[in-house]
């Protein structure tokens, strides 16, 4: 398959280049983006230093290829000594704090995959508590190094792409909350990619959410 790299060096939001090009297999990186939005439009901080961009795919399952790409993010910056866990659904943690996110949007007949890495950008002090970065990674390492493990992810089928995520993942067994309102143990997840809660003995299905550990 292969990717096609289009670089720019200031742009509002890789998504937003992705949609006006919106060709399979190309890659979208930003030196700078200056209204870069996470899930449910949050702002998502993208200086100089990180290492920003969405790959653009087609005909393919949005929960299941965020967690492909969260395996495949995880599997590269352990390739680089960094022990990186997987937090339902798309968040990539380090030592306990998000060191990159992931979001998957359907556009048309295409999934526009954005994937955002702390490295070099200095964290702002107002999410020091939560955030942290990777500043001994150069992007320029890291970024062939991920595409080739993402290629190969995103061919997986199904089942593999979950059993990956599990052996990577940090939630399940876990107590949470689930955008402040409903709260279980993570138990499982299911063959579509959906978190499995275990709510006092009840099973909730959730396809999307933000966490919360409630154990620490």
């Amino acid at each position: 398959m292969g990717f096609q790299i289009l670089h720019f060096n200031r742009v509002t939001s890789t998504q937003e280049i992705a949609k006006m090009i919106l060709k399979e297999n190309v890659v979208i990186v930003a030196d700078v983006q200056t209204s870069a939005r996470g899930r449910y439009g949050r702002s998502w901080i993208s200086p100089y230093g990180g290492l920003w961009f969405t790959v653009i795919l087609k005909d393919r399952k949005e929960n299941i290829i965020t967690l492909a790409a969260g395996v495949a993010v995880v599997k590269a910056l352990k390739n680089m000594d960094v022990d990186a866990k997987i937090k339902w659904p798309n968040d990539i943690l380090v030592h306990g704090k998000k060191a990159a996110g992931i979001l998957a949007e359907i556009y048309g007949d295409y999934l526009l995959l954005g994937i955002g890495i702390n490295l070099e950008n200095e964290i702002p002090e107002e999410i020091k508590e939560f955030a942290t970065n990777l500043p001994h990674i150069e992007k320029e390492a890291l970024l062939p190094l991920l595409l080739e493990i993402l290629e190969k992810e995103i061919k997986k089928e199904k089942e593999r792409i979950i059993e990956e995520w599990r052996n990577y993942q940090c939630t399940l067994g876990r107590r949470v909350l689930i955008d402040e309102k409903i709260e279980g143990i993570a138990e499982s997840i299911d063959d579509e990619g959906f978190l499995i809660l275990n709510c006092n003995g009840k099973r909730e299905r959730i396809l999307a959410g933000t966490l919360r550990f409630l154990d620490g």
